[in-house]
């Protein structure tokens, strides 16, 4: 399989993971330095996508299903084959020199790509911090107990995540901006109105 096929496969089964359980194809929003950004109809979300080596994927952005906007955070790997759907697993994040964050995340699995997700309120300080150290440091560090998942480049996340912003906004904005034509009609002109 190839890259750009995993990275294919990878979008249409991440737009399943997020929101309704209807896939939608995601929308391209545009790539920034390595990152591809997208908008997934079934989250009403934008996220970064990366592909690392070793075919580890990852996302990071909003979910705004039913109106409430979270901090989106998935990994997938085919190498991650025992992990359970539904199940917790407590995995620590290291961005550069920080200190680790504990998250509790939980599994998924789509087809053969088993892998962490975790939701956090998007207004909250931890998603803000979180946001934070993704944009301002090098490198992350994945592990669970004693194992690095992996070490994976932040090379260009600043402004990855800045055009993930942008995105999300350009959405809600777009949605606020959508009314009802009939909303604001002449109720004496509407033949339909008690």
């Amino acid at each position: 399989m190839t890259l750009r096929t995993l990275r294919f496969s990878l979008l249409a089964i991440a737009a399943g993971f997020f929101g309704t359980a209807t896939l939608a194809s995601p929308i391209d929003w545009k790539t920034v330095r390595g990152w591809d950004i997208s908008f997934y109809p079934g989250s009403e979300g934008c996220q970064a996508f990366a592909l690392f080596e070793e075919d580890t994927a990852f996302f990071i952005g909003f979910d705004n299903t039913d109106d409430e906007l979270l901090l989106d955070v998935t990994l997938l790997d085919k190498k991650w084959a025992s992990i359970e759907k539904g199940t917790e697993y407590d995995i620590a994040v290291k961005f550069g020199n920080e200190s680790p964050w504990s998250l509790e995340m939980d599994g998924l699995r789509t087809d053969d790509f088993p892998g962490l997700n975790i939701m956090i309120n998007a207004q909250s300080d931890e998603a803000t911090l979180f946001i934070r150290e993704f944009q301002g440091e090098s490198s992350m560090t994945w592990s669970y107990a004693d194992t690095t998942l992996g070490r994976y480049t932040l090379k260009g996340s600043r402004a990855a995540f800045d055009e993930v912003v942008n995105c999300q906004r350009s959405y809600l904005a777009a949605r606020k901006s959508q009314s009802d034509p009939f909303a604001n009609s002449n109720k004496k002109a509407d033949p339909f109105a008690d």
